[in-house]
């Protein structure tokens, strides 16, 4: 529960406006405040009982005093109070908020509570807004007279993130109180560094369990948050030559970066991995990685008799196109990095084609069942999203840490007609709270990118009028308990502190604007 931004309006000045983030495509502030008691009781109405939906509402309004009740009628009701319902809309024209399954209605009067919805999903949604308006006093809680229409303007809203074994109680904070708060629908989880059964050899000291990951691609699944594991080949490979293991699977054994995509070893090696992930993740949606591929070492390397006589795009397209055709075989989209499709001048980064027509020939020879996540971290234009839709791709942006970048990429997303905006974190292959301290900008960047691929809303980064990094560690510390357990961070142990310092103490600028 985070009440966000309501400050006392002082005598014959204009009511203060109500800060909702992401912003709702429509808000009507009321007359009045709705104030319940913690005795009080709601009611969920649908045509079936969601667990997820109910465990969120369990959460948010008084625990235990909820009724299901369940309704032959379209759309999800959640009241409370006497605020009269109305039923879900049917028939001709539907209201944006109802046409989509995940948008939501919600009406808050000094009579009660109506949130209504047409998914379960968007009724969760509107529970998050709801959950940003409330007050705590003593023991009752009370919310403003509000009337929200909302819907998003992007269908994927992701962030990408890599596990760890330190980092897995963030994580988790990540999963259960800002992501849902955010109303983000992906995590591309970057996984290629977990504790895989088939090869052992690799694993490192942070390396995440695969009982751990498990947790937290289940607890993804239970905020209507869609996990899709990322294993990053042939380039960024050296994942697979940890400790010296398997070295003759690199292309270029003298440096082993990439990996040798025609050799029978390499590609037996890179489906068990990925069978084993998938048997963990169950994903709709498997990205590949394939970014940055000739960044290090030689591909394809003339001295490899497997690989000789090709040429980049050729290696490139095979790789992906038969990582494509084997996960389709089993019922999973697929996704990648879009730079080796850009040649320079395409972008202003993110452009790893030797030139124009290596690009063009990569676009070409790519399977367009992939979908195309195309990076942009400086300047990014509408221009390289829409010469891959050209191609014939999907695409998503995707954004890193500068909120003027994603302010820019989230329009150029929109404008495009491309599926969604996903918003990357570069912070080390095993992150955790004592790396969030440093790099506390990426983790604030959830608030920019979440705001902007869900309201699309065209006001710049420095007219927001809300503190992102503020907004960031006050929903996580959402709900936390006195105190923190020990998180083991590296050799290093955090004792047990309130959590609240503990986000504060990320950067003396936070602190000071903590405290107030």
């Amino acid at each position: 529960m985070m009440f966000l931004g309501l400050a006392a309006a002082a005598p014959g000045q204009t009511p203060p406006t109500l800060l909702v983030i992401p912003q709702p495509k429509s808000l009507r502030p009321g007359a009045g405040v709705f104030v319940w008691k913690q005795d009080a009781r709601w009611q969920l109405r649908a045509p079936m009982r969601d667990e997820r939906l109910w465990q969120a509402a369990d959460g948010l309004l008084p625990a235990g005093r909820g009724q299901f009740v369940a309704s032959r009628r379209a759309g999800y009701d959640l009241q409370m109070g006497t605020e009269p319902g109305v039923n879900f809309p049917s028939g001709g024209k539907l209201p944006a908020w109802a046409a989509n399954p995940e948008g939501y209605r919600l009406l808050v009067t000094s009579k009660g509570i109506f949130l209504q919805a047409g998914t379960a999903q968007g009724a969760f949604y509107g529970l998050q807004t709801l959950g940003q308006l409330l007050e705590r006093n003593g023991r009752d809680f009370s919310c403003p007279a509000v009337e929200i229409e909302d819907w998003p303007s992007l269908r994927f809203r992701g962030v990408h993130w890599f596990p760890s074994a330190s980092g897995a109680p963030m994580c988790r904070r990540m999963i259960d109180h800002v992501f849902p708060m955010l109303k983000l629908n992906r995590c591309v989880v970057e996984c290629e560094a977990a504790r895989w059964d088939c090869h052992p050899e690799i694993a490192m000291t942070n390396s995440i369990s695969k009982a751990a990951l498990r947790q937290l691609v289940e607890e993804c699944r239970s905020r209507f948050i869609e996990p899709i594991p990322l294993i990053d080949v042939p380039g960024h490979a050296k994942w697979m030559f940890r400790h010296g293991q398997n070295l003759d699977l690199a292309e270029d054994a003298q440096t082993p970066y990439a990996c040798c995509v025609k050799n029978p070893k390499t590609i037996q090696f890179i489906e068990a991995v990925m069978t084993e992930c998938i048997d963990l993740f169950h994903p709709r949606t498997f990205h590949i990685g394939h970014d940055e591929i000739t960044d290090r070492g030689r591909f394809p390397n003339p001295q490899c008799p497997l690989c000789r006589g090709e040429t980049t795009a050729s290696l490139t397209a095979e790789s992906a196109n038969r990582l494509a055709d084997w996960l389709a075989a089993r019922g999973i989209a697929t996704m990648m990095w879009g730079d080796m499709l850009l040649a320079p001048g395409e972008a202003a980064d993110a452009t790893c084609a030797k030139n124009a027509g290596e690009a063009r020939q990569q676009r070409a020879g790519i399977s367009k069942k992939i979908t195309i996540t195309d990076w942009h971290y400086w300047n990014p234009s509408r221009r390289s999203l829409d010469i891959l839709q050209q191609a014939g791709f999907h695409t998503i942006a995707s954004t890193w840490q500068q909120p003027e970048d994603i302010f820019q990429f989230s329009q150029a997303a929109i404008a495009s007609g491309s599926d969604g905006l996903l918003q990357t974190t570069w912070a080390g292959f095993f992150p955790d709270e004592s790396g969030m301290r440093n790099d506390i900008a990426q983790y604030a960047a959830y608030v920019l990118a979440a705001d902007y691929a869900w309201s699309g809303r065209s006001d710049p980064p420095a007219k927001l009028g809300y503190d992102a990094q503020k907004i960031f560690l006050k929903a996580y510390a959402a709900n936390s308990p006195p105190t923190v357990k020990p998180i083991r961070l590296r050799a290093k142990i955090l004792r047990p502190a309130p959590l609240r310092r503990l986000c504060a103490g990320l950067s003396p600028i936070i602190a000071a604007r903590w405290r107030r």
